[in-house]
Order: C-alpha cells, then structure tokens, then sequence
C-alpha cells in the first residue's frame, strides 16, 4: 500500500512524453505531508526520497513554495531543509529565516560558500531569535545596563595599544600572536553575555554609533577609542574588544557581516577574521584592553586630561624659568676678551 495513494495517479504522468507534472506533484505532495504533525521513518524516507528526485527538475518558482510550506514545518526532514537552504537567495530565503532544522556550523557554512544574500537571511532569523528590547537598540544606553568587562591580571603597557591600533593588519597578526598563546585555552562559551546580546542587536540593525557606545562601557575605554575600534576596516581591532567580552566565534560572524560595511562587503575576509579569532588567546586581548584603560581611561565628561605625573606641568614651568633666566644672565655677562698674553703683562 502507498504511502501517499493519492499522489500515483500524477506519479505516472510525471513519466509520459510532453506532460510535464513535476512541478504539480511536488507541491501536493508537499501538501500532504505538511499536513500530518507527525511521520513515520519509513513516511519520512519515502518523502525525501521523492522530492530530492524531484527538486532539481521544477522551477525556481516552485522550489520557493515548497520552501515556504518546510520552513514553518517543525518535522522537515533534514536531507530536504539543507538542499532547499543551499539554492538561490528566492529559494533559500525562508529556509535561512525560519527553519531551526540547520546547526549554526551548518549556517556558517551556507554564509562561506552563498555570501551576502543568505548571511543577510541568516542575520534576519537571528534577529527575530532576540527579545524584542534587544533587538531594537535603544537611541542612548542607560549607564546602568552595560558593566565594564572583568580582565584577567595583567599589568597595562601604555604604549601596546596605539602601537597596535598603529600597525597595519599584518603586523597586527604577529603582535596578537606574540602576545599570548591561545591554542591551548578552552572553547569561547556558546551563551552570549547580555552585553554580548545587546552588541549583536546593534550590528544587525547597523548601527555602529549605538555599537561604540555599548562597546565603550562594556571595556571601560574612552568613546574615541572606542569609535576607532568599530571603523577600523581591518577587523583586528574588534576581535581584541570582542574576545575580552568572551563573543561567541557565531556571534563575531554575525557582528563581522553586518557593522562595518567595508568588512562585511567580503565574505572571505570575514570568514579569515572568525578563523584568527578561534587562534586569538583571552590573555592578548586583555593586554590591548588593559593598555587602552591605562593610555586613555574613561573619566567623567568634564573632567581635564591630568598629566601622567602629578607635578608635570609645574616641574616643566619650572625648568622653563630657570631656563629664561640662565639665558638673561648670560646676556648681562661683561665680555671677556683678554688673552694668556695680556694676563702676563698685567702681572
């Protein structure tokens, strides 16, 4: 007895010469099988099995519906879901939105091999994932919901950061690896922090200013070096900020995609920044941070810069008059001209 006896009639015209019904009996049997909550291993097989035969034979249009019908379907046999999530964008677009069928490694390897159109879907289905208050970015951050991220003991180096902030992306690589060794430390959590959360939110909805600002109370730097992390169109910059916050590498790809345009435009440099992210160590990020704090840490809004030590600037003034002076008793100084010689003859 067949499984599904009402598509056979349609199954043996599919076969004859110039009837084409593949399209038709794609979508009803799509059509019946969304319609029982649950299946049976054998329903499942014999399913999948028709439509991977199918599916490459209909058209775009009719791909797309049968994508549409799967992706609400929480029994979608998996083998379909990945062959539907890897079409074009029209097809793929629900799959990538609403299914939870595919695993985030899956995921990030749809992004490496289709590009924007499906990250953007893919960032679209993770957007709708977050609490409503996460993912609308408010237009200023309270003080009060972002803490400063805790660092492991590190002594800060004033110069390391604008040494790295300085360099070019290259030499960037050798310092971070340099630095520290991260290939031994564990795994990244996979449970992002709410700073983390509410850092995503504002990458997915674009917004690199309300980014910087969440970003300058999460590490407790000052806004301007914090505006330089987010713009910097290399990338390394914000893998520092987001491996002291403890990012998980799925999260960065997503942050990575969607803040700075000039990174996110190539999936590739994307995908090479999430792979020197997963060797980046904790302990080099926190040395970049602890010596952003240390050059430049934040302070209230109005307060005066104050020099490195406290009697700076009167020791300097106070060097400056001596110097004036020594100058203005050089000038009153008679001249001496006498020679040897004239000494001689005055004695």
């Amino acid at each position: 007895m067949s499984i599904f006896p009402k598509l056979e009639g349609l199954d043996s015209l599919a076969r004859r010469d110039g009837v084409d019904t593949r399209p038709t009996l794609i979508r009803v049997l799509t059509d019946l099988y969304v319609q029982k909550p649950t299946h049976t291993a054998e329903e499942e097989r014999h399913y999948t099995e028709l439509v991977l035969r199918l599916i490459d034979a209909v058209d775009v249009a009719t791909r797309g519906t049968v994508a549409r019908k799967l992706a609400a379907y929480p029994g979608a046999p998996l083998a379909v879901v990945r062959r539907l999530a890897r079409d074009v964008i029209e097809v793929a677009e629900p799959i990538l939105t609403q299914s939870r069928a595919l695993s985030d490694i899956e995921l990030a390897a749809i992004i490496k091999d289709f590009g924007l159109g499906h990250a953007a879907a893919i960032a679209r289905r993770h957007a709708q994932a977050l609490p409503e208050a996460e993912a609308r970015p408010p237009e200023r951050v309270p003080a009060t919901v972002i803490k400063p991220a805790v660092l492991p003991d590190t002594a800060p180096d004033p110069e390391l950061a604008e040494l790295f902030l300085s360099a070019g992306s290259a030499e960037r690589r050798v310092l971070l690896m340099n630095l520290a060794d991260g290939s031994d430390e564990p795994r990244q959590p996979s449970a992002p922090s709410p700073a983390v959360r509410q850092l995503e939110a504002a990458a997915l909805a674009r917004d690199p200013r309300v980014f910087a600002e969440l970003l300058e109370r999460s590490l407790d730097v000052s806004g301007a070096h914090a505006c330089r992390i987010v713009a910097d169109p290399s990338g390394e910059p914000l893998l520092v900020a987001a491996k002291a916050l403890a990012m998980p590498p799925v999260v960065l790809q997503r942050v990575l995609l969607f803040l700075n345009p000039t990174i996110g435009e190539s999936v590739q440099r994307v995908f090479d920044l999430a792979a020197l992210y997963e060797r980046l160590s904790t302990q080099s990020a926190a040395k970049i941070v602890a010596s952003l704090r240390g050059v430049d840490p934040v302070r209230p809004r109005r307060a005066v810069h104050q020099p490195v030590y406290h009697d700076d600037e009167a020791s300097r003034g106070r060097r400056g008059t001596a110097v004036r002076r020594l100058a203005a008793s050089e000038a009153k100084a008679p001249a001496r001209d006498e020679t040897p010689k004239d000494r001689q003859r005055t004695m």
